[in-house]
C-alpha cells in the first residue's frame, strides 16, 4: 500500500464517524485541510527523498496552495451537507470516498511540483476520479524536459480517459529557462 493510499484510507476512516448536522460541514472542512496538508508533506518528503519528520513548517505559498485546494471542494461539500439527511448509508459512504480520494491530484502535483504537468495528466482528474488508481512518474532528461510515464492502476477495468492517457508524455521543468540564464 502506497503512502497516498494509506492517507486516503485513514481519511475515509476519520470521515466515516462524522454524522450530519450543523457541525458536519465544519468538521469535514477541517478534516480535508488536514488531509491535504498531510498529502503535501508526504509528497514533498518523497520528492526530496527524506522523512516527513525532517521537513520544516509550510511556507506561505504552500499554505495558500492547500487552502485553495480545499476551497475548491467547499461548494460540493455544502451541497453534500444539505442533502446528508436524505441519503442512505451506502450513498453517504460513496460520497465520503469521493472526498477522501479528492486529494489524489493534489498529491501528485505536490510530488512532482518542479514540473509543469498538464492537469489532465494528474491521476484523479479523469472521469473515474482516481478510482482507476493510476500513477505517474517522471524521468528527468537533464535539459529541462522530462518524460512523464502514466501507468494504469491495479484494477480490473480502467476508465476510457485513463486508458487513453496511459504511456509517456513529454513535460518541462517549471521556470527552467529562467534558472539557466
Amino acid at each position: 500500500m502506497t503512502p497516498l493510499d494509506k492517507l486516503i484510507g485513514l481519511t475515509l476512516n476519520a470521515m466515516s464517524v462524522l454524522r450530519g448536522g450543523a457541525a458536519f460541514e465544519r468538521q469535514m472542512t477541517a478534516l480535508l485541510t488536514r488531509t491535504y496538508t498531510a498529502a503535501h508533506l508526504v509528497a514533498t518528503a518523497e520528492r526530496l527523498g527524506v522523512s516527513v519528520d525532517t521537513l520544516g513548517g509550510l511556507s506561505r505559498a504552500e499554505r495558500a496552495d492547500i487552502t485553495q485546494a480545499v476551497k475548491e471542494q467547499l461548494p460540493y461539500l455544502a451541497t453534500f451537507a444539505g442533502v446528508f439527511a436524505t441519503l442512505s448509508a451506502a450513498q453517504i459512504a460513496q460520497r465520503l470516498a469521493l472526498y477522501a480520494a479528492s486529494v489524489r491530484p493534489f498529491y501528485y502535483a505536490s510530488r512532482w511540483g518542479g514540473w509543469a504537468i498538464p492537469p489532465t495528466l494528474l491521476p484523479g482528474n479523469q472521469e473515474c476520479l482516481g478510482h482507476c488508481l493510476c500513477t505517474i512518474s517522471i524521468a528527468d532528461n537533464g535539459d529541462g524536459t522530462g518524460t512523464l510515464t502514466r501507468e494504469l492502476g491495479a484494477t480490473d477495468q480502467s476508465c476510457a480517459e485513463c486508458l487513453a492517457l496511459a504511456g509517456e508524455h513529454e513535460v518541462k521543468r517549471r521556470n527552467y529557462a529562467a534558472a539557466t540564464i
